[in-house]
């Protein structure tokens, strides 16, 4: 309980910083559970990401660079189970063996916050790719999440 405390401070630090309204922080969190709900699936306690060794994304993960022409826009792509994430992974040579990372939903959107060369934030239901080649599930682009906290996307 201590951890996820520290998590919502963290979403709500980041949220003040980008100008956006700290009342916002728990209505938006409960919203992001009831979309999980009405699509089916069970809140989310912990989301798992994972971390390849591929150059752009480490380059660019670390550096915060905006992508050169012709690549994919940068996302952050997060898993409700650990199973599906490395088998999304190994099936799709993203990695041979990926690294898993746990993320409470509210340090994944202060993570998303914070990083404004993401596009988006995917939360994969299961493993199976849809036609975009991405697993099937829920995305929010940057508009939305800005929105969420109502903060000005032309701030951040």
């Amino acid at each position: 309980m201590a951890s996820d405390q520290r998590d919502l401070a963290m979403l709500a630090a980041v949220v003040r910083q980008a100008g956006g309204e700290i009342a916002q922080v728990t209505y938006a969190l409960a919203k992001f559970h009831q979309r999980l709900i009405a699509d089916g699936q069970q809140p989310a306690r912990i989301l798992y990401v994972y971390r390849t060794n591929r150059p752009v994304d480490a380059t660019m993960a670390a550096s915060g660079d905006t992508p050169r022409p012709g690549l994919r826009p940068r996302l952050l792509l997060a898993f409700l189970s650990a199973d599906a994430a490395v088998s999304f992974a190994q099936r799709t040579g993203l990695a041979r063996s990926p690294r898993l990372l746990t993320l409470s939903p509210a340090r994944a959107l202060a993570i998303f916050l914070q990083q404004p060369g993401l596009s988006a934030l995917h939360i994969a239901y299961d493993d199976l790719a849809a036609p975009d080649g991405l697993p099937v599930g829920w995305r929010l682009s940057r508009a939305e999440v800005l929105a969420m906290f109502a903060i000005d996307s032309r701030v951040v």
